[in-house]
């Protein structure tokens, strides 16, 4: 029975840590299995995978990404209701006057977060995290080089 669990309390810990570990460019693309797998090829410590629970829960990613999605939505909705080809412009406008924020609230708290989480990978670890590194091409993920 503990076993069990053990088992689930990993596994679970392991999803959540998979979470942050996705950029944003691979969303909708199996980007959560991808980190997921990465994450399992780490091999992290009970005590590592504390520590970077405990980083994640410092930082709220879901309602930086829920407003930005929200903020998207509105555009969309705007842009479908705009009134002539000028106020397009104004739309945009206000989208980007929106958004700006949000994607350098959420890059900064990407950064954060890998400067602390990398701060308790082993070399090795850190070594295998660069080798799997989604690829950035068109996306806002975060350097991890060690």
């Amino acid at each position: 029975m503990k076993l069990c669990k053990a088992f689930t309390l990993a596994l679970a810990l392991t999803i959540i840590i998979a979470g942050a570990f996705t950029a944003e460019a691979r969303q909708g693309h199996g980007g959560g299995l991808y980190a997921l797998k990465t994450l399992l090829e780490l091999n992290l410590s009970p005590t590592q995978q504390s520590q970077i629970s405990s980083i994640f829960g410092k930082y709220d990613l879901k309602s930086v990404k829920s407003n930005l999605w929200q903020a998207r939505k509105d555009l969309r909705t705007s842009l479908s209701q705009a009134s002539s080809e000028d106020s397009i412009d104004g739309i945009v406008s206000a989208y980007l006057t929106k958004v700006a924020p949000l994607q350098q609230q959420m890059l900064t708290m990407r950064a954060k977060m890998m400067y602390e989480i990398k701060a308790v990978l082993t070399p090795e670890q850190l070594q295998l995290l660069q080798q799997h590194k989604p690829s950035q091409q068109g996306g806002s993920s975060v350097p991890i080089n060690p």
